[in-house]
């Protein structure tokens, strides 16, 4: 099973940090793997998962990976997450996605 698919009830930052990275490759490399890009099952995805992908797309303004999601409104419409997402513990300076978001990387 894919990692964006697993049950993250008792996730802390490292899981989270590994899904990032995981996500990001994913995404910075959509070449490579435009076929699992569009075969994802958004609905699967955890508001987590979400918002990391949005703030990915977002942050590299590759906002043509919307269309290639099965259903990319989901992730394009998604709001900020209510409680911090922890990556990392030494948070990105300036106001960025992730901010905006709710997630500390």
């Amino acid at each position: 099973m894919k990692v964006y698919y697993e049950n993250q009830t008792e996730w802390g930052k490292d899981e989270y940090y590994y899904l990032h990275r995981v996500l990001h490759r994913l995404f910075s490399h959509y070449e490579r793997y435009s076929d699992e890009i569009r075969n994802m099952d958004v609905s699967r995805l955890s508001d987590e998962t979400k918002v990391l992908i949005y703030c990915i797309i977002c942050y590299y303004h590759n906002e043509f990976l919307f269309d290639m999601l099965s259903d990319g409104e989901q992730i394009r419409n998604i709001k900020p997450l209510k409680e911090s997402l922890v990556l990392d513990d030494t948070p990105l300076p300036e106001n960025n996605i992730y901010k905006q978001m709710n997630v500390v990387y």
